[in-house]
């Protein structure tokens, strides 16, 4: 087919590696999906109902381009009571198409060519929306014995004169790491120390086990003129498909968010506002019984990977992602995740896609049902023992 001229840039974007998994699924029959990272829950059904509501009420129209005003100071209320973040929903937050928007928006406004980019390893791909605007991503290590989290020393290594940006993601994708607040402190110190801004990541700031604190960088002194957040209401409320989110960040910078949003999609949907709304202000008990069965399951998966020969996992603190080592099992990632995938009918996502750290890992998915989730375990059980007998 001719490709009529298409743009180096769009080169630069690979494919995601979780599609390519999914592709290869959709041809085969009884398979048990671990590898999408969404709840299984239905979108709770107050929220559902504040859509209907809003449609009947008219909101059908085009909605504005910074989000519309009630919704900007509900968030503003709840970074003020949950995450310590003050900011003022005139100038300083915007309603987003998901999390992901935000991503784009602070590659597309900072990166210019030759820019480099700290991104964590393993960690989420950040890697292609840096690419595309012809930055460099600089990956640092994150280590399975140190929890998976940032040493300090190694984010000082990677830096140059040419760091543009620092991203961050905690709680991690796909590690389930959590980094603490004395951490975040020595990461605030660096970013200070050698001006740059940072882009925290933080869709799984709900999801945290174990009576675990959530810190967002952006509270800590010095950091908030010089931090973009992005928040979703997908991982925390079943609302993935709603695809609302919204970032927060200086004056300028969310200005800037406003003026590209009109050329891009004019706003996030009315009615998906209008539910993102009864979501964040209203009751929060849907939040407690969906995080009460992924700590249930996250037991479930930790206990069943852990009785696999061959394979070892260490407790995830946050998310709905368990991060096992696979290394004894003797196959690369992408080699088990395929094997798993046709000999068991279980997708699970190779570790590579998440940066080269993640090379003899798997990332596996716990927000299915328990007795799915026990019946995936037992096929992985049974194609690794296949493979190491």
């Amino acid at each position: 087919m001719h490709n009529f001229g298409l743009t180096e840039r769009i080169a630069r974007v690979d494919w995601s590696g979780i599609r390519k998994m999914h592709s290869m699924a959709s041809q085969l029959d009884g398979v048990i999906n671990l590898g999408i990272g969404q709840p299984d829950f239905d979108t709770p059904v107050h929220i559902i109902d504040a859509a209907k509501q809003a449609l009947d009420d008219g909101y059908t129209r085009y909605p504005p381009a910074q989000g519309f005003l009630d919704v900007r100071q509900a968030v503003a209320e709840k970074l003020s009571r949950q995450n310590g973040i003050i900011a003022d929903p005139e100038t300083e937050i915007m309603i987003t198409v998901g999390a992901m928007q935000v991503v784009f928006n602070t590659m597309l406004n900072f990166i210019e060519p030759g820019d480099e980019v700290i991104v964590m390893d393993p960690g989420y791909d950040y890697f292609s929306q840096i690419k595309l605007f012809r930055g460099v991503p600089v990956s640092v290590p994150l280590k399975e014995e140190n929890g998976f989290r940032l040493d300090p020393a190694d984010l000082r290594a990677a830096l140059t004169d040419k760091t543009k940006l620092l991203v961050i993601n905690s709680p991690s994708n796909p590690t389930g790491a959590v980094f603490d607040r004395a951490l975040m402190q020595e990461i605030a110190d660096i970013a200070i120390e050698h001006d740059l801004l940072v882009f925290s990541d933080e869709p799984y700031e709900d999801l945290m086990f174990d009576g675990r604190e959530h810190v967002s960088i952006a509270t800590l002194d010095g950091m908030k003129e010089r931090t973009i957040t992005a928040f979703t209401l997908s991982k925390t409320y079943a609302m993935t498909g709603w695809r609302v989110g919204y970032a927060v960040g200086p004056e300028t910078v969310i200005a800037e968010m406003e003026k590209l949003m009109e050329h891009l999609v004019s706003g996030v949907t009315a009615v998906s506002q209008r539910a993102a709304l009864a979501a964040i202000a209203g009751p929060q008990g849907c939040v407690d019984e969906m995080n009460a069965a992924y700590a249930r399951r996250r037991e479930i998966i930790y206990d069943g990977l852990n009785d696999i020969k061959g394979v070892s996992c260490i407790k995830p603190e946050s998310t709905f992602y368990a991060f096992p080592n696979i290394k004894a099992v003797g196959k690369s990632s992408w080699d088990l995740a395929e094997y798993l995938l046709h000999d068991q009918r279980v997708i699970t996502i190779p570790g590579p896609i998440f940066g080269d750290q993640g090379e003899g890992y798997l990332r596996l998915s716990f927000a299915v049902e328990d007795a799915e989730l026990k019946e995936a375990i037992a096929r992985i059980k049974t194609g690794i023992e296949k493979l190491t007998a």
